[in-house]
């Protein structure tokens, strides 16, 4: 069995993080990450926040894939990355016709909806 190298345990760390703190709440249907647990509210920054951390981290296991093992978490991290953009880009798409309206009224009604 090879040795890792000490960037390979670094990034093996860093998988574990995002393992612990997006993947394992991360929506298996729609692919968005809710604001808390038991919620199924998803904030857009919060949501993009995570694009680019498992992104990072899928671009950091591609550079160093030693192993396959690292082949295959650096598959899991883009695909899990990809599933959450398009469920970002149904939600936006799903309320077009809020914000569309809140920009012809500016009304603090319409406004309350789109947020």
């Amino acid at each position: 069995m090879r040795r890792r190298s000490n960037s390979g345990v670094r990034l093996g760390y860093y998988q574990r993080i995002v393992s612990k703190t997006i993947l394992q709440h991360q929506d298996p249907v729609t692919g968005l990450v809710p604001s808390s647990p038991g919620i199924d509210h998803a904030w857009v920054r919060d949501n993009v926040y995570c694009v680019l951390s498992m992104w990072g981290l899928a671009l950091a296991y591609k550079k160093n894939a030693d192993l396959d093992e690292d082949r295959a978490k650096t598959y899991e991290l883009e695909q899990s990355c990809v599933k959450l953009m398009r469920g970002l880009l149904m939600a936006m798409m799903r309320q077009k016709d809020k914000v569309e309206k809140f920009k012809e009224t500016l009304q603090t009604t319409d406004r309350k909806s789109v947020v």
